[in-house]
This record gives structure tokens, C-alpha cells and sequence, in this order.
């Protein structure tokens, strides 16, 4: 009986030094643009500015975290990019899927009056700031919460007119899973940003 109690006492002791030897997971992620089709040229050329990111993490790749109830934390990393990269890639391949073409643009201040010194041959100009990008979920024994939050803002100049507008886009939906799945995680992010370009910038494909 005594070596019973004792080999269960044992078998305990080392599942919980195993657990609690289990340290947070990070897991690696790429978020783009989801392209629904990819249109004709337009003969338009947009200059496209580096996009900010301003939060205040200080890893630039983290954009997601992940809280278990015995404390423990995983957090949700870009894969081999900032994410400052990782939209200024999808807000390429936004216009490119347009129809425009693509140049850089790293000389505009923002300014109408910056726009006098871009090439001629732009009929656009496109930067923008990231203020937020994160998914916060919390884990109990069956359930996820999860909370994404997405603020971006875009500044678009317009080289004939001479103008510069600004757009912002805030998303936070919730949603409650069984589990926890960083794939889906990464197509709902994906979608998130998706949708926040599209807002932001589609006055540009009804500019002339």
C-alpha cells in the first residue's frame, strides 16, 4: 500500500515539475494581403512611403499574445520581418492586384507642399502609420477569448491637385473559440488588415 501511495506521489511530483518546467511558446507567423483578383493596368504609378509603426512594443514583430490561466503567456511573432515590412508589402501588392504600378518613395514629408518635389510621373502618393496591431487571447480550460485590435492610418497625395487626405481605419472585433489555433489566428489578422487597406485607400482607384 505504502509503495502505491508512493509511486502516485512521485508519478504527481513529476508531472508537475514537467509543467512547470514548460516554458511560453512563441509561434511564427506571416500576415499579407489577400488578393480576391488581380486587375488590368491602369497605366497609373503611385510612390509608396514606408508605413510607421508606432506602437510601443518593443519587439517590432510581436502582434499577438496569449495568456493560459496558470499564468503563462505565448506570444505571436512575424516571421523573419517587422511588421512595418509586413504592410508595407500588403499595401504593395494591394495596388499592384489594382492595376498600378509601384515606386518608391522615400523623399515625401507628408506634405502638400513635399509633393512638388516628386517625380511627374506619379499620380499618387502613399504613406501611413501603424498605431495598433495586436491579438490578445486568454485561455481557460476549454474556451479562447480573443480580442484583435487594428488602427491604421493612411496619408494619400494627390500630385495634380496638390492635396494630401487622411484616412483612418480602427477594427477590434471578438470572438470566443474552442481552443487555440495560430492559423486561424493569422487568416483572421490577414483578413483584418485586408479589409483595413481597402477602406483606407479605395479612393485611390477612382483617382484620375
Amino acid at each position: 500500500m505504502k509503495a502505491r501511495v508512493l509511486f502516485v506521489v512521485v508519478i504527481f511530483a513529476l508531472v508537475a515539475s514537467l509543467t512547470g518546467c514548460a516554458g511560453s511558446k512563441t509561434y511564427l507567423v506571416e500576415v499579407g494581403y489577400l488578393a480576391d483578383k488581380e486587375a488590368a493596368p491602369t497605366g497609373k504609378v503611385v510612390g509608396l512611403c514606408p508605413f510607421e509603426d508606432l506602437r510601443k512594443e518593443k519587439d517590432k514583430d510581436l502582434i499577438g499574445i496569449r495568456r493560459h490561466g496558470d499564468k503563462k503567456v505565448d506570444f505571436i511573432k512575424l516571421q523573419g520581418i517587422t511588421l512595418s515590412d509586413a504592410v508595407n508589402q500588403a499595401v504593395k501588392d494591394y495596388f499592384t492586384d489594382n492595376g498600378f504600378q509601384i515606386t518608391g518613395c522615400k523623399g515625401w514629408d507628408k506634405s502638400p507642399d513635399g509633393l512638388d518635389r516628386l517625380p511627374r510621373d506619379l499620380t499618387l502618393v502613399v504613406g501611413g502609420k501603424i498605431d495598433a496591431f495586436m491579438m490578445e487571447a486568454k485561455s481557460g480550460i476549454m474556451t479562447t477569448d480573443i480580442q484583435y485590435t487594428v488602427k491604421m492610418r493612411a496619408l494619400i497625395g494627390k500630385i495634380k491637385e496638390r492635396t494630401v487626405v487622411t484616412r483612418t481605419i480602427a477594427s477590434m472585433p471578438k470572438e470566443k473559440r474552442m481552443g487555440f489555433d495560430p492559423d486561424h489566428v493569422k487568416g483572421k489578422l490577414d483578413g483584418i488588415l485586408t479589409e483595413a487597406l481597402q477602406k483606407l485607400l479605395e479612393e485611390c482607384l477612382a483617382y484620375e
